[in-house]
């Protein structure tokens, strides 16, 4: 036979690079390159300074104005388990760039801010009036006083009832008044409740008590806000894009390039304000570096824990975006980011801040808790907003996580 004639014939199982899978794994060694490379950098950096020592801010948040406000600041960024001032500084002034490049339609806006809604400016106001009203009004914070806790979970509505009532109802005074000030007034109690009887008995993370708030104040609250007569739906002004709307093959294609996979990754940071947003995530990073390397005991309820909490952040939506990039393209969106802010954080502070701890519970919440939270979104009513799914989900996958980790003999 003629070499000619051997190489037409076997040139069809000539092996071919396909684009829309080496993409996602080149994104994928780009983010764990990038979670490592942040841990290692800032374990050189852990220091002892004088930036806001978490114990002082607890100390003095119960009666004094300024550490009040620090403490809502905090508050901004306890669902990814940093709780740190300049952390929040640095996400809201991300998410207002975000914001306004979105408004501008502007091609370096990113991933687009609160899923497109241009509500960013009505979900901020809700979460810092929701919040202002528990610490300044209500004054939870007063439980610092009797020096029994060292945390207290008056965070809750920045990432549940408020900003979630708005994105159901629309921009108005209405919606926002009334998911601030129910968000704000019920959600402490409930979590407080469960944080102090329920959880010490499971011996579980103490984060399945600020979700299942989460889970059970939105129920509630959403009930209630369908029968209201005054909660009427109304349209956000729509951000018309310059550009047509991308088909199905277009999407896939964009979702196939490494920085799609890396965009799509540090968006998950913000996702539990409901920003979603790479830039706001970026500036939310920065931040919590600067205030790890200003004074190492104030993030984290000052324990030693961020490097290997972002450790695991990266790690899990890493492995929940490369496994379920196909739920992105045919439903737009997918909640990859429910270990980031639950699973692989929680464990790493109930098992030590280690690699071992933080990639283990990275993977195994990058597995679970995308699935089990569309399993319970599919049994909502239209009137509950998804996050509802989501929180059950973090709060589920925590636990199974947390129990295997128990049972192993090197955790």
């Amino acid at each position: 036979m003629a070499k000619a004639q051997v190489t037409e014939e076997f040139e069809h199982v000539k092996p071919t690079i396909d684009s829309t899978t080496i993409g996602p794994l080149l994104g994928f060694i780009s983010v764990l390159i990038l979670g490592f490379g942040l841990y290692f950098f800032l374990t050189l950096f852990q220091t002892d300074g004088t930036w806001l020592p978490y114990e002082t801010v607890i100390a003095n948040a119960h009666h004094n104005l300024f550490y009040k406000f620090i403490w809502l600041l905090m508050n901004f960024t306890e669902a990814q388990f940093y709780a740190g001032a300049l952390a929040s500084i640095f996400m809201i002034v991300g998410a207002f760039i975000a914001w306004r490049l979105d408004v501008k339609r502007s091609p370096l806006a990113g991933i687009r801010i609160s899923y497109g809604s241009n509500l960013w400016p009505w979900i901020f106001a809700s979460q810092f009036i929701s919040v202002a009203i528990a610490i300044f009004i209500l004054n939870y914070t007063n439980a610092f006083s009797t020096g029994e806790y060292t945390w207290l979970p008056t965070f809750i509505s920045v990432v549940a009832v408020p900003p979630a009532v708005m994105l159901l109802y629309g921009p108005s005074y209405r919606a926002l008044f009334t998911g601030s000030i129910l968000g704000g007034l019920i959600s402490y109690p409930v979590a407080f409740w469960i944080m102090t009887t329920i959880i010490p008995v499971l011996g579980v993370p103490g984060v399945v008590s600020n979700v299942l708030t989460m889970a059970i104040t939105g129920i509630v609250v959403y009930h209630l806000c369908h029968v209201l007569p005054w909660m009427k739906k109304v349209p956000a002004k729509e951000i018309k894009p310059i550009e047509p709307a991308p088909t199905k093959d277009e999407m896939k294609q964009q979702m196939s390039t490494p920085s799609w996979f890396v965009r799509r990754v540090l968006a998950d940071f913000t996702e539990a304000p409901f920003y979603g947003n790479e830039i706001a995530s970026i500036f939310l990073l920065v931040g919590v570096s600067i205030e790890w390397i200003l004074n190492s005991g104030h993030g984290a309820y000052a324990s030693g824990a961020i490097p290997a909490i972002i450790l695991s952040q990266f790690i899990s939506a890493a492995v929940g975006i490369y496994l379920f990039r196909g739920k992105y393209i045919e439903q737009g969106w997918y909640a990859t980011y429910v270990p980031v802010v639950s699973v692989g954080p929680a464990c790493v502070l109930m098992f030590g801040p280690t690699i071992p701890v933080a990639v283990f519970a990275g993977v195994l919440g990058g597995i679970i808790g995308a699935p089990v939270a569309e399993y319970f979104a599919r049994k909502l009513p239209e009137h509950i907003h998804p996050t509802v799914a989501n929180v059950t989900s973090m709060a589920l996958c925590t636990i199974v996580v947390a129990v295997v980790m128990n049972a192993l003999p090197w955790f």
